[in-house]
C-alpha cells in the first residue's frame, strides 16, 4: 500500500515539493493596488446561484473545472431565497447531503453514505475526527456568505476524515461602503426573527473596516413542549497594515436554548405487539422540563501577505470556548397500545465544557518551471479539542405513566454533586504541500502530500475513586501519509474531465466489546468525471462517478450493548466498498432564470455482497430554482425548491421491534416554495412555504424503536429595509 512504502521519512516527503517549487526562479510581478478588488470581482457572481472559484480543497486557486473534485457551493442568494437560517438547512438542499435530525436538537449530516465529520470556518480546520460537529450544523446562517462543499475523501488540508465531505464555511467580510440591513422575520409555531448586519469603512483612509452581525430568533414547534430560542453576535475587523498586509480579528458568539427536548429520538415506531405506531407528528419523548443549552465563542485572527510575486501567506488562528447543559431522560420499551404504557426512562442531568486550539500557516504562489506557468501551497496545521463532561443522577424513579399523558411525567429531583466525570483530549496535526503542474495546454496535473500525527486519550473518574482519574483510552500515530493525486485535461472552451486519487484515514470513535477504540479506518476514493462551464462561468455542470475501498469500518456488534447504557459495540469490518455517481447544474439557466439540481447515487457492500448503511439514502434528488420577471414585472422574484429521496432503514442494519421488525421510511418528496418582492430600492418582502404539500415523513427511523419526523408545512414571511 502507498502509505505504508512512503511512511518511512514522512517529513521529508511531505515538505519535498515546496522546497523544490521555492528553489525555481520566480518572476518578479509588480503587484496591482486594485487586484484584490479584481480578485473578488472575479470569484463573485452577483444573484448567482454558483460561483467561480473555490480553493479549499487542494489549497490552489482554482476554478470548479480545474478541481478534480465534486464540489457544491451555496451561494448568498440560494441561502437568502429559501430562507434558510440553519447550516442544516441549507445542507438539506445540497447535492449528496442527507440531514438526520436526531432526537429534537442534535444534527447528523452524511455524505456517500458517511457521516460528516469535518467542518472548517474560512478554510481552516476547526474540528477533530472525534467528538462530533453536531453542534456546528445548528450554527446560525446570519454569519456566512456561502458554504463550499467538497464530496469525498479531502485529507490533504484535513488529515483524518470520512470519505463523505468537508464542509467550509465563508464569514461574512467587512466592506468600504456602508452597507446596512434589518430583517424581521415571522411565522407558523410562534416564530420570530431579527437580524441586523452593518458593515463600513472605520477611517484612516478606508484602511481599517468592520462588520458586526446579530440576530434573535423564538419559536416553538410541532412538537411537544418544544420551544427554542437563539442569540447570534457577530463582529469582525480587517486592517491594511500595509498595502500588500492585511488583518483579521473576530469573534462568533452563538447561544441555543431549547426547552422539551427528547434524547433518543421523539417517536416510537412500534407497539408491543410489533405493529407500527401511528402516532401524531407532535409526540415527544421529551416532557416540558428537560432541555438543553448550548453556547459556543469563536475567536479567531489571520494574517494575509500578498509577496511582489504574486506568492502568498496566510495564517490563521482560533479558539473555540463552548460549554453546555442539560436535563434529559433516555426513553426505552414499546407501547401498549390501549392504554400507552411500558415506556420506561432514565433522567440524568449533563454539564460540558470544551475548548479547541486552531493553528494554520500556508504558504501559496506561482512558480516557473520549464518554460511554463505553475502553482503551488506548502502549509502546516494543527488542533487541539479538550471536553470536560460530568452528570448528576436522578435521586428517585420515574413512575410509569401513560404516553397519551405525557405532561404528566413529574420531575424527580437530581443530586446536587456529580456521580460520574468523563473527558477526552485529542490532538492532529500535519505538514502538506500540493502543486498544479500546467503539463501542456490543455493538460494539467495536480499532485499533494500530507504527513499527520494524532493522539487521542479518554479519562473517567468513578464514584469510588472521584480524586483519581483512570485513563480508558491513550491511543497515538504518527508519520500518516495521506498522497492526493489528480489529472485534469480540457477537451474545449467548455468541459474538461478528471480524474482523481486520494488516501483514506480516519480515527474511529466506536468501541470494540471489550471498550477498546477500534483501529482507523484506511482505504483509497477513486473518482472521474466531466466538468462544463458556460456564459462566461455564469452556469456550471459536472458529473462524476466514485469508488470509495475501505478497511477496518465500524459496524454493529448486535450481541453486545453495554448494560444500562445506550452505547452499542463495534466491530471492524474490512471490504467495504462504496460505488456511485452524481451530476449537478449550477447558475444561470437563461436571463433571469437561476437553477440548482443535483442527483446522487450510491451503494455500499461488504465482502459478502451484502447492502450495508442504509440508513442514508442510495438516491436523492436537490433542485432549487428562481426566475426574476425582468422585463415585465421586475419586482418580482417566484421560485421553489424540491427534495426527493429514496427509502431508507435502521442505521444498525437490524431489527429494532419487539419481534426483530425492520422500520423503513418509503421514498418521498418535499417540495417548497417562496416569493419576493421589491417594494421599494431598499424594501423588500419575501415569502415562504416549506413543506407545500405537507408530505408527512420520518426524517430519521431506527434509533433503537424510535423514529423522528420531518417537520410539517409552515409558513414564514419576512420584510428587509437595507438603509
Amino acid at each position: 500500500m502507498i502509505t505504508q512504502h512512503l511512511k518511512k521519512s514522512p517529513l521529508h516527503l511531505a515538505v519535498l515539493l515546496g522546497i523544490g517549487a521555492a528553489s525555481a526562479a520566480l518572476p518578479s510581478y509588480a503587484q496591482d493596488e486594485s487586484s484584490k478588488s479584481e480578485e473578488m470581482e472575479r470569484i463573485e457572481i452577483k444573484n448567482s446561484y454558483t460561483t467561480r472559484v473555490m480553493n479549499y480543497s487542494t489549497g490552489l486557486n482554482l476554478s470548479l473545472r480545474e478541481t478534480p473534485q465534486s464540489m457544491t457551493v451555496i451561494t448568498q442568494q440560494q441561502i437568502d431565497d429559501l430562507a434558510k437560517t440553519e447550516i442544516a438547512q441549507a445542507l438539506r438542499c445540497t447535492t449528496g447531503i442527507n440531514v438526520n435530525r436526531a432526537e429534537t436538537d442534535r444534527i447528523f449530516p452524511t455524505a456517500r453514505g458517511f457521516s460528516i465529520d469535518n467542518v472548517q470556518f474560512d478554510g481552516a480546520n476547526v474540528r477533530g475526527a472525534y467528538g462530533g460537529v453536531e453542534g456546528d450544523f445548528l450554527s446560525d446562517m446570519a454569519v456566512y456568505e456561502r458554504v463550499e462543499v467538497i464530496r469525498g475523501a479531502a485529507g490533504l488540508l484535513q488529515g483524518a476524515g470520512n470519505p463523505s465531505a468537508a464542509i467550509n464555511l465563508i464569514r461574512k467580510k467587512p466592506t468600504e461602503e456602508l452597507r446596512s440591513s434589518i430583517n424581521v422575520k415571522a411565522g407558523r409555531w410562534d416564530l420570530t426573527r431579527t437580524e441586523a448586519d452593518i458593515s463600513s469603512s472605520l477611517g484612516f483612509d478606508d484602511k481599517l473596516r468592520g462588520r458586526f452581525v446579530g440576530a434573535y430568533q423564538d419559536s416553538g414547534s410541532y412538537i411537544n413542549s418544544v420551544e427554542r430560542d437563539k442569540t447570534v453576535l457577530y463582529g469582525i475587523l480587517e486592517a491594511d497594515l500595509t498595502p500588500y498586509t492585511q488583518a483579521n480579528f473576530g469573534i462568533d458568539y452563538q447561544k441555543h436554548h431549547a426547552d422539551g427536548i427528547s434524547y433518543g429520538e421523539p417517536v416510537p415506531m412500534y407497539y408491543d405487539d410489533g405493529t407500527r405506531t401511528d402516532l401524531p407528528r407532535s409526540s415527544n419523548t421529551g416532557s416540558d422540563w428537560t432541555y438543553r443549552d448550548r453556547n459556543r465563542n469563536i475567536t479567531f485572527a489571520s494574517l494575509e501577505h500578498r509577496f511582489a510575486n504574486f506568492w502568498q501567506f496566510d495564517f490563521y488562528a482560533s479558539h473555540i470556548d463552548g460549554h453546555y447543559d442539560d436535563k434529559r431522560m433516555y426513553v426505552t420499551g414499546f407501547l401498549e397500545q390501549d392504554t400507552g404504557l411500558g415506556l420506561g426512562a432514565s433522567p440524568s442531568s449533563t454539564t460540558g465544557d470544551w475548548n479547541q486550539y486552531t493553528l494554520d500557516f500556508r504558504l501559496s504562489g506561482p512558480f516557473e518551471l520549464l518554460g511554463r506557468q505553475h502553482q503551488m501551497v506548502i502549509g502546516w496545521n494543527s488542533n487541539l479539542e479538550e471536553n470536560d463532561r460530568s452528570r448528576r443522577p436522578a435521586l428517585s424513579a420515574i413512575e410509569p405513566w401513560s404516553f397519551y399523558e405525557w405532561d404528566s411525567v413529574p420531575e424527580p429531583e437530581f443530586a446536587s454533586e456529580s456521580d460520574y466525570i468523563w473527558g477526552w483530549e485529542t490532538k492532529q496535526s500535519g505538514f502538506y504541500s500540493g502543486a498544479q503542474f500546467d503539463l501542456a495546454e490543455p493538460l494539467s496535473l495536480i499532485v499533494g502530500l500530507r504527513t499527520s500525527s494524532w493522539s487521542h486519550e479518554e479519562y473517567n473518574y468513578t464514584p469510588e475513586a472521584m480524586s483519581s482519574p483512570v485513563t480508558a483510552v491513550d491511543e497515538s500515530d504518527s508519520g500518516v501519509i495521506t498522497p492526493y493525486a489528480g489529472i485534469v485535461y480540457d477537451i474545449n472552451d467548455h468541459f474538461s474531465t478528471y480524474a482523481s486519487m486520494t488516501d483514506i484515514y480516519n480515527i474511529q470513535t466506536q468501541k470494540d466489546r471489550y471498550g477498546n477504540l477500534l483501529d482507523p479506518v484506511h482505504g483509497e476514493n477513486y473518482e472521474i468525471g466531466l466538468k462544463g462551464e458556460f456564459f462566461n462561468q455564469r452556469l456550471n455542470f459536472s458529473t462524476a462517478v466514485f469508488q470509495v475501498k475501505q478497511r477496518n469500518v465500524a459496524v454493529p456488534d448486535i450481541e453486545v450493548i453495554v448494560a444500562g447504557q445506550p452505547e452499542q459495540r463495534y466491530k471492524a469490518e474490512d471490504g467495504v466498498e462504496t460505488k456511485g455517481y452524481e451530476a449537478e447544474l449550477s447558475g444561470e439557466l437563461m436571463t433571469g432564470l437561476q437553477v440548482y439540481a443535483g442527483y446522487t447515487h450510491r451503494v455500499a457492500r461488504n465482502n459478502d455482497g451484502e447492502k450495508v448503511s442504509r440508513q442514508a439514502p442510495e438516491d436523492m434528488v436537490r433542485i432549487t430554482s428562481s426566475y426574476s420577471f425582468a422585463e415585465n414585472l421586475p419586482e418580482l422574484t417566484l421560485g421553489g425548491g424540491l427534495r426527493w429521496q429514496s427509502e431508507v432503514f435502521p442505521s444498525r442494519n437490524q431489527g429494532v421491534g419487539p419481534n426483530g421488525e425492520i422500520p423503513r421510511q418509503e421514498s418521498y418528496t418535499v417540495a417548497d416554495l417562496f416569493a419576493r418582492y421589491q417594494i421599494s430600492d431598499s424594501l423588500t418582502a419575501s415569502l415562504n412555504i416549506n413543506n407545500l404539500f405537507d408530505k408527512n415523513y420520518f426524517e430519521s427511523v431506527g434509533v433503537y424503536n424510535y423514529g423522528s419526523y420531518g417537520e410539517p408545512r409552515n409558513i414564514s414571511a419576512s420584510v428587509r429595509w437595507d438603509f
